[in-house]
């Protein structure tokens, strides 16, 4: 027996000098590891500033609060032992501080099988110093943040949102750069006690968290706001489905206003449609209708295929492909200028213009105005639009691009045709990022990019000209003038394809504009898609752009416009014979082959 017991003994020994001596680090380390807990330390997201430095985004500090059944049951001990008492205390005092009745807190305490359970999340760190104060054990906080939208609707969809769960990103602004703005989580791993606490000084950090960066936008609020109202009441005042307004800046190309209606909230989600959450000035694709014509008429303004004085026979109908195209509104045989045919809007004038252009040509023009590639701006789940390739047009096709239809674009994409005319022919690449500020809090501009002439000034200038008789008296956009300036524009109504029923459903209705059209600093462009009250562009659209372009001037102090040395006839002098080598008409198409 003795043998036996020495040596049950010399073994006990030599696993105890194995522990304690040859792993003794080894030993420790799990031990550590079993009493160790993980936690991440989430990064504050950056902030999204407007281009005056306003706060359109921000994050803010909050904690998740978690209790320990097991251990609070020791927040008041009865001889020395913990229990019930020490439940029903807990609850009793953290309720007036947590804003749960003590009976609901009863509950979460007293949950079997359990060491952890959330007592409340979104908790500001002003109410976690006074829980923390009660010093009740097992009572903890996670380190969270709650993103704010201090412009609420008005900026929604053009801003964006995260996620509430996990505050990722989500849509907007938001997701399309997050990489700068989420910042790198952290890492602390802390010990626990056998009750569930956390051992006082026995924290360390791994690995900080590391703020995201600020970001500033090239939005302006204030702009942003009027624009965004102004579109909310005439959206439901026409009954329409969507509206879209966006005003950009001519010579920069920045985006100072892109708003959208309906629209929703970023900081409260629960009421946000999917369809409100998109953006439709990037993300939306439409057939332009007749402000596409600005681009057909530049085409045969840059190849001296017209001027703008040229005469013009419209007649009632017109037979091309085997159809019988038709403007608007039927009326007899009409005698315009080139001039004319933009003033009116004639789809039959836009056709015996834009067919003298080889389709190749025709084609080259639209891209090079930047249609069917996204912009330089990037935003998340932007649309590049549609322009099939003129080899690849159909005989119908061939003719209806021609007035705004068989292709797509998106209202940024729009506004930046009308801003290339405006700035000369020269199409400044778009933008919405501002800058970002780095590590030391210092703003560092976004690098600019090199604009790209698109049209001589010359035909830049004519077209600008033209683009004033269309709010002119014998115009299409009455509604847009403003008085004591010069307005250019087109107006626009446009058949509007339906993706659910898969063919034409409804109309677009827009105007696309700037003043004063001898020196413009900003262009407006209003879309009103698929409205019940109407469908022309200048009556539906136009007052909106009037109410924006208006808001600028006064708030730039625009000083009245000059005349203008160019006299531009709408009608042309005297009947227009089809015979005249220099007018363009039907009979003289066929003479030419086209």
């Amino acid at each position: 027996m003795f043998i036996g017991v020495l040596f049950v003994f010399t073994l006990f020994g030599a696993q105890l000098l194995r522990i304690q001596a040859f792993d003794a680090s080894a030993t420790q380390a799990a031990a550590l590891s079993k009493r160790s807990i993980k936690l991440h330390t989430p990064a504050m997201r950056g902030q999204i500033l407007d281009t005056n430095g306003q706060v359109l985004a921000d994050s803010v500090e909050r904690f998740t609060i978690s209790a320990d059944p097991e251990a609070i049951q020791c927040y008041v001990k009865v001889k020395g032992e913990c229990g019930w008492q020490g439940v029903y205390q807990a609850a009793a005092d953290l309720s007036p501080k947590i804003g749960l009745d003590v009976a609901r807190l009863t509950t979460l305490f007293t949950k079997p099988d359990t060491r952890y359970v959330i007592v409340k999340k979104d908790v500001s760190p002003g109410e976690w110093r006074e829980i923390q104060a009660l010093r009740v054990p097992g009572i903890a906080a996670e380190r969270t943040s709650k993103r704010l939208y201090p412009t609420s609707m008005a900026l929604g969809q053009l801003v964006g949102y995260v996620n509430q769960t996990d505050q990722t990103a989500a849509g907007g602004v938001e997701l399309m750069l997050d990489g700068t703005l989420a910042g790198r989580s952290g890492t602390t791993i802390a010990e626990r006690a056998q009750n569930g606490a956390v051992i006082p000084g026995s924290q360390r950090v791994d690995q900080p968290a590391v703020d995201g960066r600020n970001v500033r936008l090239t939005i302006d609020s204030d702009i942003q706001w009027y624009a965004q109202n102004a579109l909310a009441k005439q959206v439901t005042a026409v009954k329409a489905e969507t509206g879209t307004a966006v005003v950009l800046e001519v010579a920069t190309g920045k985006i100072r206003a892109a708003a959208s209606y309906p629209t929703f909230d970023p900081n409260d989600l629960s009421k946000a449609t999917q369809d409100s959450l998109r953006n439709h000035a990037f993300q939306d694709a439409f057939e332009p209708g007749s402000t596409g014509k600005l681009m057909t008429m530049a085409a045969a303004l840059e190849r001296g295929v017209v001027t703008p004085d040229t005469g013009v026979i419209v007649p009632n109908r017109l037979p091309r492909a085997g159809m019988k195209f038709k403007d608007h509104e039927d009326h007899e045989t009409e005698y315009l200028t080139a001039t004319g045919v933009i003033a009116k809007s004639s789809n039959i004038g836009t056709i015996l213009v834009g067919e003298r252009v080889p389709p190749g040509e025709m084609e080259q023009t639209y891209r090079s105005f930047g249609i069917g590639q996204r912009t330089e701006v990037g935003f998340a789940g932007e649309s590049r639009g549609a322009l099939q390739k003129a080899s690849d047009w159909n005989d119908p096709q061939r003719y209806t691009v021609l007035f705004g239809q068989g292709y797509a674009l998106t209202a940024v994409q729009a506004a930046s045709v009308f801003a290339t005319v405006a700035n000369g022919g020269v199409r400044a690449p778009l933008s919405l990022v501002e800058g970002l500020y780095n590590d030391s809090g210092t703003f560092v501009p976004a690098p600019s990019e090199q604009g790209s002439r698109v049209l001589s000034e010359q035909t830049a200038t004519q077209l600008s000209r033209m683009l004033e008789e269309v709010t002119g008296e014998d115009g299409t956009a009455s509604d847009a003038r403003i008085e004591g300036y010069r307005v250019a524009g087109k107006t626009g109504t446009a058949d509007r394809y339906d993706e659910k029923l898969k063919g034409y459903n409804g109309f677009t209705a827009s105007f696309i504009g700037y003043a004063p059209a001898e020196q413009p600093k900003y262009v407006v462009a209003v879309f009103i898609h698929k409205p019940q009250a109407g469908m022309f562009g200048g009556a539906l659209a136009g007052p909106v752009f009037n109410q924006v372009m208006t808001f600028l001037l006064q708030r730039e102090n625009t000083p009245p416009s000059t005349p203008s040395d160019l006299d531009y006839r709408v009608w042309a002098e005297e009947r227009l014979s089809p015979q005249d080598p220099d007018v363009l008409s039907d009979a003289r198409a066929r003479r030419d082959g086209l």
